[in-house]
């Protein structure tokens, strides 16, 4: 018998608060990518997340697959991100095309988890992207594109490794782990680029994004693709640059363009075909 993942009903809570904070931190992130974003940076998220949640947990799990995990979702994945953007000439493109994951997702999901995939639910999945894309254009395509869309294809990976492998780990042990271990992959690459500025705004805004991103937002992604599966917590990531506008305006005053807000708009309207009862995901 098929396994179907029905619309979120009583997860609704918790896969709200995981967009709203990676929202939040991404409209932070801006300002913060303004003062010189290195992996340097990424070294500090990744320590510094890592040390809270094991504080408040005081354990790891520890083991091989879990190693897998942080590098694929975690190590390599922030490694491609920088790279991506620090080689383009549109550094808004290359953000964006990270978010490519859902889109090869879908396709992993079929390939490797047998599942299939409601023509609603694909077709949601791509207007979701086109409205991300369409929000910063398309321009100056290049090498730091490439390392995007790899970095997209590495997080679709993690997604559903940890979906296979990981999906009874405790999600606050098994977090704190990763974030440390991938930091010993972070860190000799950081040396390539490595800026040592005592800026009190970029310390700040540093430890802001290591809380919310890394520690907080990390751990209510993988509840959420634990307990509404990888494609529709995939495709809803696609939510994160759209609220990012949104807490830009409230936390800090910037207005969205035009192709911010219309990008936006086909974006919301991509994601809620992905979660109508007609979308629903069954087993092969």
């Amino acid at each position: 018998m098929g396994v179907t993942h029905d619309c979120v009903t009583e997860t609704d809570p918790q896969f709200i608060r995981a967009y709203c904070v990676l929202g939040v931190s991404v409209s932070y992130h801006k300002d913060y990518a303004e003062l010189h974003v290195t992996l340097r940076d990424s070294l500090i998220r990744v320590l510094v997340g890592g040390t809270i949640l094991f504080l408040i947990t005081r354990r790891l799990t520890i083991g091989v697959k879990e190693s897998v995990s942080a590098l694929l979702n975690i190590g390599i994945f922030l490694i491609l991100l920088n790279l991506g953007i620090q080689y383009s000439s549109n550094p808004g493109l290359a953000s964006t095309l990270i978010y490519t994951q859902p889109v090869f997702v879908l396709i992993l999901s079929r390939l490797v988890l047998k599942e299939r995939l409601n023509l609603i639910q694909v077709l949601g999945t791509v207007i979701a992207f086109v409205g991300i894309v369409s929000a910063v254009g398309v321009t100056d395509f290049n090498i730091g594109s490439v390392i995007a869309l790899a970095g997209g294809l590495t997080w679709a990976l993690g997604t559903i490794y940890y979906r296979v492998n990981l999906r009874d780990r405790e999600v606050m042990s098994l977090n704190a782990y990763m974030s440390l271990f991938s930091s010993l992959f972070i860190f000799p690459v950081s040396l390539l680029d490595f800026h040592l500025t005592l800026n009190p705004m970029g310390i700040g805004l540093a430890l802001l994004v290591s809380v919310t991103a890394q520690a907080l937002g990390f751990i209510l992604w993988f509840n959420a693709v634990r307990t509404i599966g990888p494609v529709r917590a995939s495709s809803a990531v696609l939510l994160v640059p759209v609220s990012s506008y949104l807490f830009s305006l409230v936390l800090l005053g910037e207005i969205p363009t035009l192709p911010e807000a219309l990008g936006s708009a086909i974006t919301l309207l991509g994601v809620f075909l992905t979660f109508l009862p007609g979308a629903s995901v069954k087993r092969a």
